[in-house]
């Protein structure tokens, strides 16, 4: 199914369906990808729609204003499938007293805290791409290619576009030195959903320069 800008249409929706935020400072520059956490819906510009994203931090049934979005056909058992896994990230998040920052990380789009004792998984921490990613990989269906080598490389100013206000801390959220990177951008997810149905369900999306924007 394609990919929407929303600027000057609206778009009719389902449940975990993709949405996102552009950037304020770069025009088209896609800063955040979130699911849709209502049924199905209109969606458009000007009205905001529910969503459960990695903020951060994780936020459910949460109101965001989307600018573009991208239709994924889901069976119901799927839709279940995702839910039990966002309970699951809920619940993990909760035991394991993962706070605001402790929830989010840039590169890789998602990893494991462990135990230092025991060495068993506490919670996973995510992007906003990651989290998405990782959605519909519990119902098999792989977005993107992950390999770094098949990944664009990505400047300093797409990092502060992407993520205004955690440049300075970024190491703190994997992103070492002073670039460029290969790191999964949310514009990516966007591209990845602008296919048929029929070439998401055979093949994952390899990300493009320019993939940034849509």
């Amino acid at each position: 199914m394609p990919a929407f800008d929303l600027t000057d249409r609206t778009a009719k929706l389902g449940r975990f369906d993709v949405v996102g935020k552009h950037s304020e400072t770069s025009p088209g520059f896609v800063r955040h990808v979130a699911l849709l956490d209502s049924d199905d819906c209109e969606a458009s510009r000007d009205e905001a729609v529910r969503v459960v994203h990695m903020g951060p931090p994780l936020k459910t049934d949460d109101p965001l204003n989307a600018d573009v979005a991208g239709r994924i056909p889901l069976t119901n058992d799927q839709i279940n499938s995702i839910k039990t896994w966002i309970a699951k990230v809920v619940d993990e998040y909760q035991s394991g007293h993962a706070e605001k920052r402790q929830q989010y990380i840039i590169d890789p789009p998602w990893d494991d805290i462990r135990d230092e004792n025991t060495n068993v998984r506490r919670y996973r921490r995510y992007s906003c791409a990651g989290f998405v990613l990782y959605a519909h990989l519990q119902v098999d269906v792989s977005l993107l290619v992950l390999d770094k080598e098949a990944l664009p490389e990505v400047s300093m100013a797409s990092i502060e576009a992407a993520y205004p206000g955690r440049t300075r801390h970024r190491a703190r959220y994997g992103l070492e030195g002073d670039g460029p990177w290969r790191i999964i951008l949310a514009g990516y997810v966007l591209h990845a959903l602008d296919r048929s149905s029929e070439d998401i369900g055979e093949r994952p999306y390899v990300a493009q320069k320019g993939d940034e924007s849509f």
